[in-house]
C-alpha cells in the first residue's frame, strides 16, 4: 500500500510539472500547436501513468520462481522433492488455522522455514557451476532437512488430531474387566434359571 502511494505521488508530481509546462507553452509562446500537443501529452501521461500505478501487479509465486531456478533441468529430482515437502506442509494450513494461537505461530515458523529452504535452493541453482558440475551437496542437505521437518510436522499434526479426537484415554484393561463381569453374570443367570 505504501509503495502504491509513493507511486501515485511521483506520477502525479511529474504530471503537475508537465501540466505547468504545457500551460506556459500555450500562454507565453506564439506556437499554440506545440502547447496543445504538450497538453495532449500531459493528459495521456496522466491517464496511463495513474492507471499503471493503481493496477495490482501480481508478484510471481514462490513455485514459479523456484521452477525458474532449475535452469538446465539438472536438479529435477531435488526440485520435485522440495516442492512436495512444501506442499505437504502447506496442505495443513486450514487445519492449523483452527488451532490455538501458539500452534498457529509454530505452523507459521515451520512454513517460513520451508519457504526459506525453497528460496535457498533457488539461489543455489541459479549460482550453480553448470560447467564443472560439482556434487550438489548443499541442495541435497536442504532436501534432507526438509524431509526431517516434514516428518516432525506430521508427528505434531498426528498428536494434535489425537488430542482433538480423543480427549480421554480409555483403559483397555477396564473394558476387559467389564466384559468378564458381564460373562460371569450371564453364566450366573444360566445357573440360576436351570
Amino acid at each position: 500500500m505504501r509503495d502504491k502511494l509513493k507511486s501515485l505521488i511521483l506520477v502525479n508530481g511529474i504530471s503537475g510539472v508537465i501540466f505547468v509546462l504545457s500551460m506556459l507553452l500555450i500562454f507565453f509562446t506564439d506556437y499554440l500547436a506545440i502547447g496543445v500537443g504538450a497538453s495532449v501529452v500531459w493528459l495521456l501521461y496522466t491517464v496511463v501513468a495513474n492507471k499503471y500505478a493503481l493496477t495490482e501487479r501480481e508478484e510471481p509465486s514462490l513455485r514459479d520462481t523456484f521452477q525458474e531456478g532449475n535452469i538446465k533441468g539438472l536438479f529435477n529430482e531435488e526440485v520435485r522433492m522440495l516442492e512436495m515437502q512444501y506442499d505437504s506442509i502447506k496442505s495443513r494450513e486450514e487445519y492449523m488455522a483452527g488451532n490455538t494461537a501458539s500452534m498457529q505461530e509454530l505452523y507459521e515458523k515451520i512454513l517460513e522455514q520451508m519457504t526459506s529452504n525453497l528460496e535457498s535452493a533457488c539461489a543455489y541453482m541459479k549460482t550453480y557451476d553448470y560447467y564443472t558440475k560439482p556434487e550438489p551437496a548443499y541442495l541435497r542437505k536442504l532436501v534432507n532437512e526438509g524431509d526431517m521437518l516434514v516428518a516432525k510436522f506430521n508427528t505434531l499434526v498426528e498428536k494434535l488430531v489425537d488430542i482433538d479426537t480423543n480427549p480421554t484415554t480409555l483403559d483397555v484393561k477396564y473394558v476387559d474387566e467389564v466384559t468378564d463381569c458381564l460373562d460371569n453374570m450371564k453364566e450366573y443367570r444360566k445357573v440360576m434359571l436351570s
